[in-house]
């Protein structure tokens, strides 16, 4: 530490803050070091752990490193000399623990023991900030050449591995840095560990302008790699120059090896191309060619740009499936009290295929993405956010102080501040009578109060579920209170560098499938879902024939077995009373949050078929001609439930991929409903002005009868333009009018065109979120008519039948 011509101390209070702790916003923060003495063999850190928040300096004594080797046995591999730091390679990448550190066999070491907040401290000053990055480039040295070893054993003996780790260094370069630039000579390879490259030719002159030229400019090529991708290899056969300019798009960690050292030693040279070579995704003797579909780039650069790729483990929504439902957030507010998901967030359109007129629109809502590099881990002042066990990044309630640096970080708004005592705002109701209650509500789920609390608060995020019911310690597949409860399969959590295609395809073979995250594709392959539906076409098909079969050939009320009761009729009743039994379990079912259930989407399918087939048997069942009043009225209001139920799936399947072709950004209905209050308030402004009665005349007259008429309502629904040009054809309509106008009030004519056209858009959005929601209120009302209707009619016959 640098002592200062006053006496003091540079970086002291850092010092002390490390050691002795302070207040922070009236709380204690720190201390952030323990000195601590570890017996003979006792382990200190553990390998394979993904505990990231502690690293340590030996203080007295001697460590023994070790690995389990490729038997399952322990191996010594090196030994911790006193004044050495360790674990903090794990802390600054967020990595697992690669080897054991313990006392040696014969004697105790004394540990300083440190958590993450005080490396953010410590780096300040100069002597320990060098070590660090010195430490972590040969740190990234070592895992790269491990890599390529790993990759192709064959190609690498220890000797060569040794000379190629010698002719390299290990770099890490920031967002738009450019690597090189089109026809520079090729003087290094540059391999990329981590991180993505943007690859652009032909517009040598000025790269950023690459993506307003394609298109337009045939010899304007631009591409993306990822990691495991090698630049610069034809340059070890032949001199050659860069046939394009390389732009690194994100904190990016690469290796590079002079190409005159490889040249030197034609083994190492042949090593290198045999092995990059096989794993990278990039051709360097061809430059990046025109995209075929640029909406492909534009989806990629937006994943890459947004870090969402770099997430590890992905929260996605497909908008052509999401009933807006709000259903994954209220399992969220179940499960942990607070919802953790926010319907809002980042928007992608992506093509099915390249040239493909299908659209796929993905919303990644405001929810943890559990980051490789999480900002709010590296800064929380004491260090209550870590990574866990399964690699999920998770908040301590004991240690946070409700400071709120984490929720600022955050890019994606994913971490909400909420108060630490929130007893008062449980809910204490008899759990049967609530349950029963929202069953067969038509009101709409409460929408949580907003924090008005400025004190005493904790931090809160997704913690993908941990520590609750869903996820029991014996538990052999995750499971996600907001995935488990959406009724459509809208919602699923994905390793994003496998469902974005687009990515996957950028990534070098090394790193193709090194990620801890977790969730499956149902967006592009739900078995389960394809299982439930053959089986319930089989079910309905044989259940219907073995029901209509039966009533043909043995008529409705003949005796099936003599000196017995049974009957068609009872036969047909009594499934049907079974399939509308398990039909009802569907309501049930929704109220399960806390526990494991099974995916709500399964059980929405089995309501599906077994209410069809229900209705089909119970039809046969009530026969062509009527016993009574009530046995009309019963099949009346089960025609009803069917009917309505039916209209129910239409809407479910075709409302949504009508919102998405018109709306653009998903946005919520309280969204939408208030942008139309604010657009009504600005047209009833203009109206009423009388500041110009000819634009006055001119709204009232012309651009509130056109854009605000049943006929522009019903263009929203089947000319599915997008707003842009919908409000560009809406000021054509009434440019020489605002001309006529002058300047002035030119533009406030336009800006009432434009006012009044997304009004009416907002209109058909908010008119297609009560279609939603339309069929609910009769389904409900004649599915408990009917259920009334039902037991009275059963009371009757059994009845009738025992006297």
């Amino acid at each position: 530490v640098e002592k200062l011509p006053n006496g003091e101390f540079k970086n002291e209070l850092d010092i002390d803050v490390i050691v002795f702790g302070r207040n922070y916003a009236g709380k204690k923060v720190g201390p952030y070091a323990r000195l601590l003495e570890f017996q003979l063999n006792e382990i200190i850190v553990l390998e394979d752990a993904w505990e990231t928040n502690l690293f340590y300096i030996l203080v007295e004594g001697s460590l023994d490193v070790t690995i389990i080797d490729e038997t399952g046995i322990e191996k010594k591999v090196g030994e911790i000399k006193q004044g050495n730091t360790f674990g903090e390679m794990a802390v600054l990448a967020g990595t697992r623990r690669n080897a054991t550190v313990k006392a040696p066999p014969d004697s105790t070491a004394l540990v300083l023991e440190l958590t993450r907040p005080a490396l953010r401290l410590l780096r300040k000053l100069p002597k320990f900030g060098k070590v660090l990055d010195r430490s972590y480039r040969k740190y990234g040295l070592d895992l790269t050449l491990n890599d390529i070893k790993n990759f192709s054993p064959e190609s690498f003996n220890q000797e060569l591995l040794k000379q190629l780790g010698d002719s390299a260094r290990f770099v890490v370069y920031e967002k738009n840095h450019v690597l090189f630039h089109e026809r520079d000579p090729i003087n290094r390879l540059v391999f990329v560990r981590n991180g993505w490259i943007q690859r652009v030719s032909g517009a040598d002159f000025n790269p950023a302008v690459a993506d307003f030229l394609l298109g337009t400019d045939k010899d304007v090529g631009l591409d993306f790699l990822g990691a495991g991708s090698c630049l610069g290899l034809e340059a070890l056969e032949n001199k050659k120059d860069w046939a394009y300019t390389a732009t690194v798009l994100g904190r990016t960690e690469v290796l590079e090896v002079a190409v005159s050292r490889l040249r030197e030693n034609p083994d190492l040279a042949k090593s290198v191309i045999t092995s990059l070579g096989e794993s990278s995704k990039a051709d360097n003797t061809v430059k990046p060619e025109p995209p075929v579909d640029k909406r492909v780039i534009d989806s990629t650069n937006k994943v890459i740009e947004t870090g969402l790729v770099d997430t590890t483990n992905l929260l996605v929504m497909d908008m052509d499936k999401c009933i807006r439902c709000g259903n994954c957030s209220l399992a969220c507010q179940h499960v942990h009290g607070n919802s953790r998901l926010l319907r809002r967030g980042i928007h992608i359109e992506r093509p099915v295929k390249p040239k493909s007129y299908s659209i796929q629109d993905v919303l990644v809502p405001s929810v943890c993405l559990h980051c490789q590099d999480p900002e709010c881990l590296t800064g929380c002042p004491t260090g209550a956010i870590g990574r866990y066990p399964d690699g999920q990044i998770d908040i301590n309630k004991a240690t946070c102080i409700g400071c709120g640096d984490c929720a600022t970080q955050c890019p994606y708004n994913a971490i909400t501040m909420v108060p630490r005592d929130q007893s008062s705002d449980k809910q204490k109701d008899n759990f049967f009578r609530k349950a029963f209650a929202e069953i067969f509500s038509l009101k709409p789920a409460m929408i949580p109060k907003p924090v008005t609390q400025t004190e005493d608060l904790l931090a809160i995020k997704c913690n993908l579920c941990q520590g609750t019911p869903l996820n029991p310690a014996n538990a052999t597949r995750k499971t996600y209170s907001c995935e488990e409860s959406c009724p459509t399969g809208a919602l699923v959590r994905v390793n994003p560098r496998e469902y974005f295609s687009e990515v996957k395809n950028t990534l070098g073979l090394i790193y193709k499938d090194q990620t801890h995250a977790i969730g499956r594709n149902i967006h592009q392959r739900d078995v389960g879902a394809i299982l439930w539906h053959i089986f319930g076409i089989l079910i309905i098909l044989a259940g219907g024939y073995f029901a209509l079969w039966g009533t043909l050939k043995f008529s409705q009320d003949a005796l099936l077995l003599p000196d017995s009761w049974l009957t068609m009729r009872w036969i047909t009743g009594l499934l049907g009373l079974g399939g509308i039994t398990w039909v009802m379990l569907y309501p049930l079912r929704k109220q399960v949050y806390r526990h494991r259930a099974g995916a709500l989407r399964y059980w929405m399918l089995t309501h599906i078929y077994l209410g069809i087939l229900a209705g089909f048997v119970l039809l046969i069942h009530g026969g062509t001609t009527s016993t009574g009043l009530l046995t009309t009225l019963l099949m009346i209001s089960f025609d009803m439930v069917i009917a309505s139920g039916i209209f129910g799936v239409f809407c479910y399947i075709v409302v949504p991929r009508i919102m998405t072709s018109i709306e653009g950004e998903p946005l919520l209905l309280e969204d939408l409903q208030q942008r139309r209050e604010e657009l009504r308030a600005k047209l009833a402004e203009i109206s009423e002005s009388d500041t110009n009665p000819e634009l006055q005349n001119l709204v009232k007259t012309r651009v509130k009868p056109l854009f605000l008429s049943l006929g522009y309502l019903l263009r929203q629904y089947f000319k599915k333009e997008d707003l842009k040009t919908m409000l560009a054809r809406a000021r054509e309509k009434f440019k020489m009018e605002a001309e006529s106008l002058g300047r002035s009030e030119g533009v406030r004519l336009i800006a009432a065109v434009e006012d009044a056209a997304t009004l009416r858009r907002i209109d058909a959005l908010c008119y297609l979120h009560r279609l939603l929601k339309l069929w609910v209120a009769p389904h409900v009302f004649f599915t408990s008519l009917m259920l009334i209707l039902m037991v009275v009619h059963i009371v009757q016959v059994v009845y009738f039948n025992v006297r």
